[in-house]
């Protein structure tokens, strides 16, 4: 993907830019320009430190269009520019995963499962299902996350060769590779945390089975002691998953930053 931000902006624009701009503050104005009832506007903030502090809508021909013109394509602009940054810094990262890892986590797990089997209860046994179905289930979820990746790179591809124009479609599909990143991702967790107490069965149940002087068996059995700690949330993690599983709780909460945004937004009223 390519950076945002161009080092000489067309003048009329960043006229009109500085004209907004307060003391103390830095401006960034975007490369890219969003078109919207055949209008092309550009999208430049203002931020303090490492806080954006304001917004501001400027149409090509370098005026300012009225705070209601530009709610919609501060909306788009906001959209845009949060879900292509956050893809640039985190994207690459999220999506990336060594198959072989996971493969050899769901293995060793049922070697363990096969040996002693014979001595498990019911409950051990669907404890011990759920601890080898996670590699698995964390690995289905990555292949969503690696779509959602992929998809946002083609989205911005396709923008640069729309001479850097996005608009409310293109807006729209970056929104839907967003939402497949995040509940994927947050799947992930959810199955870290649904599967804690079945992993601690599965590790008290092994602890007492392997003998001290089966030294491999000892061995892989600190193996699946760092598997599960590893898949461990602290609370900020947990508090945050539990948080968002309401669709509607989250698309408040985005509307609430919105409302902050347009609040902070300087094309005159």
């Amino acid at each position: 993907m390519k950076k945002n931000k161009l080092p000489e902006p067309p003048k009329e624009i960043a006229k009109q830019v500085l004209k907004y701009k307060k003391s103390g503050e830095n401006e960034e104005i975007f490369s890219w320009r969003v078109k919207h009832h055949d209008q092309l506007y550009h999208y430049a903030i203002y931020w303090k430190g490492k806080k954006v502090v304001g917004h501001i809508i400027v149409r090509e021909d370098g005026s300012v269009p009225t705070f209601s013109e530009a709610k919609t394509i501060i909306r788009i602009a906001v959209s845009v520019n949060t879900i292509l940054r956050f893809f640039i810094l985190h994207g690459r990262r999220w999506a990336h995963t060594v198959d072989e890892v996971w493969h050899k986590q769901s293995e060793l797990l049922e070697r363990m499962y096969q040996k002693y089997k014979g001595g498990m209860s019911g409950e051990v046994k669907r404890s011990f299902q759920e601890f080898i179905d996670v590699p698995k289930g964390i690995l289905k979820e990555y292949r969503v996350i690696q779509e959602a990746n992929r998809a946002v790179k083609q989205l911005d591809q396709e923008m640069i060769q729309r001479g850097d124009i996005t608009d409310q479609s293109m807006e729209r599909e970056l929104d839907k590779a967003w939402n497949q990143l995040f509940h994927a991702k947050n799947n992930q967790h959810l199955l870290f945390h649904n599967t804690k107490e079945s992993r601690e069965e599965v590790i008290h149940f092994l602890s007492q089975k392997i003998p001290l002087w089966d030294l491999k068996g000892r061995w892989e059995l600190q193996k699946i002691k760092a598997q599960h700690r590893n898949m461990l949330l602290n609370k900020d993690e947990l508090d945050a998953v539990l948080d968002v599983q309401d669709d509607v709780t989250r698309k408040e909460s985005g509307e609430k930053e919105f409302k902050e945004i347009l609040a902070n937004t300087r094309n005159p009223r």
